[in-house]
């Protein structure tokens, strides 16, 4: 089996707090993940005994106090998703509509953002509609990114090798030594010319593998505003 589940629970600032241990093949470390929503996961090699999870953890019980008490609070301010909810995307504020009827479809029309066959009686509502708009929002980027990415490669004169859309917690996105791009689907909630500024910021990279005075330049050349680009991903959160 290549991934075993135990759900264990520990008290921090006298909170008791469920976390999952899962034991994943070929993994070489123990690592801490705490997810946007505060889910707490230990990801471990095989065979790892759980007294030495539970030690780890007491360990990293201020980390992990603090990362929980950022996260409830930035969540405090986000909405909850369901009939009316504002969803930003590429500097428009579509506005989420939901239907019992239809095949289960998610689609867009003028600034209402549809997803069918949705049961209002559901009890896991958010994540009912989560699903299939976070899909879209993969779909709307797969589509998105492509054109941006070929206009600047040739507007820059550089090349790329593959662009992949990604599912990353920390990133916006990255540029392999082999010319690999990889942009996060959720920079599709930010204006478009944030957009364009990750693109250019990768392709920099094409000829500057690292963040030095000259990389900083290139990225100017093709994007005078770019402080004030980087500055919003910043503060840029999760709008559900």
């Amino acid at each position: 089996m290549d991934r075993v589940i135990n759900k264990r629970r520990i008290i921090i600032s006298g909170r008791e707090e469920s976390f999952q241990v899962a034991f994943i093949k070929n993994r070489k470390r123990i690592s801490i993940l705490v997810d946007d929503t505060g889910e707490i996961q230990v990801r471990c090699p095989p065979g790892v005994p759980l007294k030495n999870v539970d030690s780890l953890l007491v360990r990293e019980k201020s980390w992990l106090n603090n990362r929980l008490v950022d996260i409830r609070s930035k969540n405090r301010h986000r909405q909850t998703l369901g009939e009316g909810a504002a969803l930003p995307f590429l500097g428009d504020r579509l506005t989420l509509r939901l239907g019992a009827w239809g095949r289960g479809t998610v689609f867009r029309c003028g600034d209402d953002l549809w997803i069918t066959r949705i049961n209002t009686e559901n009890m896991d509502m958010n994540l009912c509609i989560r699903r299939p708009l976070e899909r879209w929002y993969l779909r709307s980027a797969l589509a998105y990114f492509p054109r941006r990415l070929d206009h600047w490669s040739k507007e820059m004169g550089v090349s790329f090798n593959h662009l992949r859309i990604r599912n990353q917690k920390t990133r916006w996105g990255s540029c392999s030594s082999r010319g690999n791009i990889n942009l996060n689907w959720r920079l599709m909630w930010a204006m478009p010319q944030v957009v364009d500024y990750v693109i250019v910021h990768e392709l920099c990279h094409r000829i500057h593998m690292n963040h030095s005075t000259a990389f900083w330049s290139s990225v100017k050349q093709f994007i005078p505003d770019w402080e004030v680009y980087r500055e919003y991903l910043k503060t840029m959160d999760s709008p559900w």
